[in-house]
C-alpha cells in the first residue's frame, strides 16, 4: 500500500511551493523599490519572471500529472467532507496559479530576457489591456498568498494535530507523524 506520493509529484510539488512563494515575495517587494532602487526592481524583475516562466512549463507538466500518478491510500476515507474540501482546495490552488502565470505574461508592457539570456517577446502591448491583467495579477496573487497560507496551515495542522501522515504523503518517507 502506497502511503506517499511518487518522487515525481513530491519534487514538482515543492519546487513549485519554492517558486510561488520566491515570486510572492519578490513581487511585493518590487513594488517597495521600484522608485528608491531600480536596479534591484530590474534584477528581481526578470528572475521573478524568468522562474515564472519556468514555473508555468513546470505547472503544466504537475497538472498533467496529477490526472496520471499513482494514487496513495490511507490518508482519509476517499467520501468523507475533509476530502472532499481538500479537492476543492487543491483545484483553487491549481485555477489561482493558472490565473497568476496567465495574468503575469499578459500584463508586461514590454518583453524580457528570460535569465538575462534569451528575449522574449511581451505577447500583448496595448496599455489598457495590460492593465487589466496587472489588476487580475495583484488580486490573484492576494488570492493566492492567502490560499497557500491556508494548504501550509492545514498541512501542519494534520501532521502537528491529527497526527495523520498528511505532511509525510508530500515529504515521503523520511518523515513520520510521532
Amino acid at each position: 500500500m502506497r502511503t506517499h506520493y511518487d518522487i515525481l509529484t513530491r519534487v514538482l510539488h515543492w519546487i513549485m511551493a519554492t517558486v510561488i512563494i520566491y515570486a510572492m515575495c519578490a513581487g511585493y517587494i518590487m513594488h517597495l523599490v521600484i522608485d528608491s532602487s531600480p536596479h534591484i526592481f530590474n534584477f528581481l524583475s526578470v528572475l521573478n519572471m524568468s522562474l515564472a516562466t519556468v514555473g508555468s512549463a513546470l505547472f503544466i507538466i504537475r497538472f498533467i500529472w496529477s490526472f496520471l500518478r499513482p494514487t496513495i491510500s490511507g490518508i482519509q476515507p476517499s467520501g468523507s467532507l475533509q476530502t472532499k474540501i481538500a479537492h476543492v482546495a487543491h483545484s483553487l490552488l491549481y485555477i489561482l496559479m493558472f490565473i497568476v502565470f496567465v495574468s503575469g505574461f499578459l500584463m508586461l508592457k514590454t518583453g524580457y530576457d528570460l535569465f538575462w539570456l534569451i528575449p522574449i517577446d511581451n505577447l500583448i502591448s496595448d496599455p489598457e489591456v495590460n492593465a487589466f491583467f496587472f489588476i487580475m495579477h495583484r488580486v490573484s496573487c492576494a488570492m493566492l498568498a492567502l490560499l497557500v497560507a491556508v494548504h501550509a496551515s492545514a498541512a501542519l495542522h494534520h501532521h502537528y494535530k491529527k497526527k495523520n501522515n498528511v505532511l509525510h504523503s508530500m515529504v515521503g518517507p523520511a518523515l513520520k507523524a510521532r
